[in-house]
């Protein structure tokens, strides 16, 4: 992957900037709702918290700053938003 990327900007390609799609007033409102409540799975606080912090224009980098976590795993997190909304908020745990 590493190596593609150097590839690419050797090249003159630069990696499309990985954008939350833009959400509408109620979409804002419920995602701060899920974040200020603070009640229910981390995991949905933490994406929600993702999800809003990129809608306020906030760059993947810095988000992954901020949350702790991989500029990868955000760009999971707005990549699925994006395709599955706030269903991709929860987690979908598997028995096992």
């Amino acid at each position: 992957m590493l190596r593609r990327v150097a590839a690419d900007r050797q090249n003159g390609h630069v990696a499309e900037r990985v954008r939350i799609r833009e959400i509408d007033d109620d979409e804002g409102r419920r995602l701060l709702r899920i974040i200020r409540r603070g009640t229910g799975s981390v995991v949905t606080w933490r994406r929600a918290q993702m999800v809003l912090l990129s809608a306020q224009g906030m760059p993947v980098t810095k988000i992954a700053e901020v949350t702790f976590t991989s500029a990868d795993r955000v760009r999971d997190v707005i990549h699925n938003f994006n395709t599955d909304g706030f269903d991709s908020l929860y987690p979908k745990y598997k028995g096992g």
